[in-house]
């Protein structure tokens, strides 16, 4: 089967995505998942090779494409078309726009297609309580609206602003908020995907924001390097260079995204 997710909503389409990753993982095997940057010159190529041979030891195999759409489109919709009523083999694209007419079978039956808006109003206030509940912690309902306004249309900044206010307590009132002096900030997950991003002058504008914001460099490059999968080896070099002394992690980021 092909799975599409596209939207604005980074964050929410990112979880569904790595939902159906994990269940796939679950219910099948890791072994079975492969990802593949059709960004690079070989990504297709690597894809098609993936698509056609029969892993040893697990049936079932799950593609995850990543700058699906920077693909030239008609060779991608030639390879991936196959694939729309397989019973063991997924193609997972996840992209923030619509399809270009190639690709238009994306939105259509047997594809499976979800989108994700930029929430807002009570859609936004129901995620903002979904967000605590899961991270342990209970908003009363000014609290809830609150968050929902001041992070409207980034639901990466309200998962992070959430996850941080569990820390303080089991519960969270309007009046806490007004302790705690809430302001919007730079939309969080947006800045670190920017870090990804493939132009030179965007990566660097992004990182420079991260670094003005006062955001911990290891912090920043932990969270890629769980993230940025198609740079796992450079990651981990330059991981080991830090721990070595050669590096500090804010070099390393300096250096990561200038290559």
């Amino acid at each position: 089967m092909v799975i599409f997710l596209y939207g604005p909503d980074d964050y929410r389409r990112t979880q569904k995505k790595r939902e159906f990753v994990a269940e796939f993982s679950k219910k099948r095997s890791a072994q079975g998942v492969g990802a593949f940057d059709l960004a690079l010159p070989d990504g297709l190529a690597e894809l098609e090779e993936f698509l056609a041979n029969q892993p040893l030891f697990e049936s079932a195999k799950l593609a995850v494409l990543e700058n699906a759409f920077a693909a030239d489109a008609a060779k991608l919709a030639k390879i991936i078309v196959p694939y729309l009523e397989h019973k063991t083999t997924t193609v997972l694209i996840s992209e923030p726009d619509k399809p270009v007419k190639a690709l238009a079978f994306l939105l259509k039956k047997p594809a499976l297609f979800q989108e994700f808006k930029k929430l807002s109003g009570e859609l936004a206030v129901r995620f903002a309580h979904a967000l605590a509940e899961r991270s342990g912690v209970a908003l009363d309902a000014a609290a809830a609206k609150h968050l929902a306004e001041v992070f409207a249309g980034d639901s990466w900044g309200l998962a992070t602003e959430i996850e941080k206010l569990a820390s303080f307590a089991p519960k969270i009132t309007a009046r806490e908020l007004d302790r705690f002096d809430l302001e919007a900030a730079p939309a969080y997950w947006p800045l670190i995907m920017g870090v990804r991003h493939a132009e030179l002058r965007k990566r660097l504008a992004a990182l420079e924001t991260l670094f003005m914001i006062g955001d911990p460099a290891p912090k920043i490059f932990n969270i890629l390097a769980a993230q940025w999968r198609e740079r796992t080896r450079d990651m981990a070099e330059y991981d080991v260079a830090v721990k070595s002394g050669k590096l500090e992690y804010d070099e390393a980021l300096l250096a990561l995204v200038l290559s």
